[in-house]
Order: C-alpha cells, then sequence, then structure tokens
C-alpha cells in the first residue's frame, strides 16, 4: 500500500479516470474519518488492513475533519467516510466517483452504507443488564432527532428486548448534548436530578461509551453509587473513555476495523465495475459481545446465598467447577438452589456454567493468536473436541465457523435458516416477570 498523507500540501492526485487512475496504475482512495475516537481510528485500521492486502491502493487520509483540509482533498477514485458531518459528506460526494459512508444513521439509497448492527447492540445490552438480575431499565443518550438515527435504533434493541422478557424502559428527558452545552456540561444539573429521582436498582444503556462516561461522572455528582444503585453499559468499547470513568465502564464490543475492513472490501468492488445489489447498499456487522468492567459487576439478587451461588459459578465455571464444587462454596441443599436457579434465572446451575464456559469461547475465539486448543483449556476443557462439541450444541455453529465468520464481519453465527432450532441461542423468560 501506498500513503498520500493529508498535510495541507500534498499534491496527491489521481492520474486519469476510473479505478487505476492513481499514480502508479492503482486507484487512489480518499479515507475521511474522526481521529480523535476509537470509531475513527478503528474504521481506518481495518481499511489499512484491506489496502496492505491488495499493495495497490493509494490512500489520501484526512483525519482531522477539518474544512481548512478539505480544500486540499483530491479527486479519488473512491472514499470511505465515518464520523463527518453532511456538508464534508456532500463536499466528498462531489469529489469521488464512489463513497461508502460507515454510519447506521447513513441513507442507503444515497450511498452504500457498512455499519454496526445498531438494534443487535440494544439487545445485547439488554440481555447483559437482565442477566445481572435487573428488573428496572432505562437508556440515555438519545439526540432527539428522529428515527433513523443511531441511538433510535439502539434505544428500539434495548427497549424490544426488555419487552420480551416482561420489562419497560424508561428513557432520559434530557437529551444528548450537542455543541458548547457538551463543553460545558450545561445539562449536567438536570442529567444529575433525573438519576436521582429513578427507581433503585436499575440499569441504564448509554448510547455510546461518550454517553456512559458522561454518566458515570453524572452518577458520583449525584452521590449515586455505581453499580450497586445504577449499573451502565456503554457501547464502542473505546479503552480511553472506559477505563477514564469510574468506575471503568462495560461496553457493548464492536470492532470497527470489521467496518473499515468491509467498506474497504466493498468499495473496491464499485471501483471494478461491480453493480451493488439493494440487499448489499447496507452492510450490518453485529457486535461482538459485552467486556464488562466495574459499572455492571453486580447481581441484583435478594438472598445472599444465591447471590454468592451465581457469583461463584461466574467467576470459577472455566476453572472448571462443577455443581458439587458450588455446594461446597455455598452452605445449601442441592434441590433448594436448583429451584432458586430456575426461579430467578431460568436455568439450572449447570446451565449457568455451561452458558459462562461457552461465552468465554465465544470471547476467546475472537483473539486470533490463540489457537482451538489453548481456548478449550482456557475455558476448562481437558480436550478440544469436548469444547466444540458442547460449543455447536449450545451456539448452533463450530468454534471455527464461528471464528471465521466473526473475523471476516459476518454474523458470527453464520446463516439463522442454517441453525440447529435446538441451539438457537435465546433465554428463558424470567420467572415472575409482570412488569
Amino acid at each position: 500500500m501506498r500513503r498520500a498523507r493529508n498535510n495541507h500540501n500534498n499534491g496527491n492526485t489521481r492520474g486519469g479516470g476510473g479505478a487505476g487512475g492513481a499514480l502508479g496504475g492503482g486507484p487512489l482512495v480518499g479515507v475521511v474519518i474522526d481521529g480523535v475516537s476509537s470509531y475513527g481510528r478503528g474504521v481506518l485500521r481495518g481499511v489499512m488492513r484491506y489496502a496492505n492486502l491488495q499493495r495497490r491502493w493509494l490512500l489520501h487520509e484526512d483525519l482531522w475533519r477539518a474544512t481548512e483540509s478539505l480544500r486540499h482533498f483530491p479527486e479519488c477514485d473512491g472514499a470511505i467516510i465515518a464520523g463527518a458531518g453532511g456538508g464534508t459528506f456532500d463536499f466528498i460526494r462531489q469529489r469521488c466517483r464512489h463513497v461508502i459512508y460507515c454510519s447506521g444513521a447513513a441513507d442507503p439509497a444515497i450511498c452504500p452504507v457498512v455499519s454496526l448492527d445498531d438494534n443487535a447492540a440494544g439487545v445485547m445490552s439488554a440481555h447483559h443488564l437482565m442477566d445481572c438480575r435487573l428488573e428496572r431499565f432505562a437508556f440515555y443518550g438519545n439526540a432527539g432527532a428522529g428515527e433513523s438515527t443511531v441511538a433510535a435504533k439502539r434505544l428500539v434493541g434495548f427497549r424490544d428486548a426488555l419487552a420480551a422478557r416482561g420489562f419497560s424502559c424508561l428513557e432520559s428527558p434530557v437529551l444528548w448534548p450537542s455543541g458548547n452545552d457538551w463543553l460545558t456540561h450545561a445539562h449536567r444539573p438536570r442529567l444529575v436530578e433525573w438519576l436521582r429521582s429513578l427507581p433503585k436498582p436499575i440499569g441504564i444503556m448509554a448510547v455510546d461509551d461518550a454517553a456512559g462516561h458522561d454518566l458515570a461522572g453524572a452518577c458520583l455528582e449525584a452521590g449515586v453509587s455505581v453499580p450497586d444503585r445504577v449499573a451502565i453499559v456503554g457501547v464502542n468499547n473505546d479503552d480511553l473513555l472506559c477505563e477514564g470513568a469510574w468506575p471503568p465502564l462495560s461496553s457493548i464490543e464492536a470492532d470497527f476495523s470489521r467496518v473499515g475492513y468491509h467498506a474497504a472490501k466493498l468499495l473496491d468492488r464499485m471501483m471494478s465495475g461491480e453493480a451493488i445489489a439493494t440487499e448489499e447498499r447496507h452492510v450490518r456487522l453485529a457486535p461482538l459481545g459485552v467486556v464488562q468492567r466495574m459499572s455492571s459487576n453486580v447481581l441484583a439478587v435478594a438472598d445472599a446465598n444465591l447471590a454468592d451461588a451465581i457469583r461463584f459459578i461466574r467467576e470459577h465455571a472455566c476453572d472448571p467447577c462443577t455443581v458439587h464444587d458450588v455446594l461446597r462454596h455455598v452452605p445449601v441443599g442441592r434441590r433448594w438452589l436448583e429451584r432458586q436457579f430456575v426461579a430467578h434465572l431460568g436455568r439450572t446451575p449447570h446451565d449457568e456454567i455451561t452458558r459462562v464456559r461457552v461465552e468465554a469461547g465465544q470471547r476467546l475465539l475472537l483473539q486470533p493468536d490463540l489457537s482451538l486448543p489453548e481456548i478449550a483449556q482456557r475455558c476448562g476443557f481437558s480436550a478440544v473436541q469436548n469444547f466444540a462439541r458442547l460449543f455447536s450444541q449450545e451456539v448452533g455453529t463450530t468454534p471455527a465457523a464461528y471464528r471465521r465468520n466473526a473475523l471476516r464481519g459476518a454474523d458470527p453465527l453464520g446463516d439463522p435458516a442454517d441453525r440447529h432450532p435446538a441451539a438457537m441461542p435465546g433465554q428463558a423468560p424470567r420467572a415472575g416477570a409482570t412488569h
């Protein structure tokens, strides 16, 4: 890959029309991102990974989104945009033959879109907070800009997943700040007032990690304990925002490098003259899981023995442990433990051990440097065949196929039509949920 960096005075422009018009015979591809955010940097990382495989693209990178820098933006064979405003988007479209936009708020009728599946991120957040045994839920971060926004789609997924289990969702009356309000925290007094008024304990989904970071700060200001009174989960897994919050913020792993890679792959097809089918004009990539930190490390269970048993399983399932190990740790009878698990979690202690081990396997499979035998061992299996068998039964696809699909940006579970009905992922309704 050859690269032309935007330094406000470079003269790199394409040498002719169509794909192959850049200097040296390859296409000139513009990349316009928000270089401050992990979202923008992740998209750029994925584009570079694809470009390095091609070894023929010339990249022109604009990392700042500054109006001044756009004056030097060359005409390109194609462009990938992430985190730019409407004016920048219109300008780039005029100077580039093909454009891909990396945002769930974009309109695929205008140009092809590659994004995180925002609805699925909302669903995943809801399941995570429900697994904390919470029964009250809220959403923070809506900008009030219509149903097509990223926030609106995440809210719908979150709200619908809660409703499927008999719960409702409160929406923050404090809109996500913009402009000077973000810098001055003018919204904070109203946010603090809302947090103090909420029924507790409660789990709150923040639209992204910036909103989650803001929410954690407001809880600190309000004197509301996190996670004991308010559990928070964000989206994007921005390590700076998540680790910089207090307490550290749990978040949905988006891995936007997959978005950049798929955008580059789709752009390559367009620059080669291929027509993109209508159903391919919006590629939605499934979120990869929840990275749990302190902000949602809570179990809202009244019985101390039950809470201790659940916590023991979640901390030791991959040691490995058995139901007998749990009973040695918690002074209760097996029948009582079985009844309480089914009543509160909708599954037996053995099923909970299995769930924790399989979810650990799903997370580890996203690390390409780990071999399957290493992953099996870390999940508490002595033989990789036993891990693969249980994983396939519970998830509906093999570990190898799950890893392959996830790393290339597809749904890790593959085509839903190909999954065995008995292995379709789902969660039993919580007993007694009547909200």
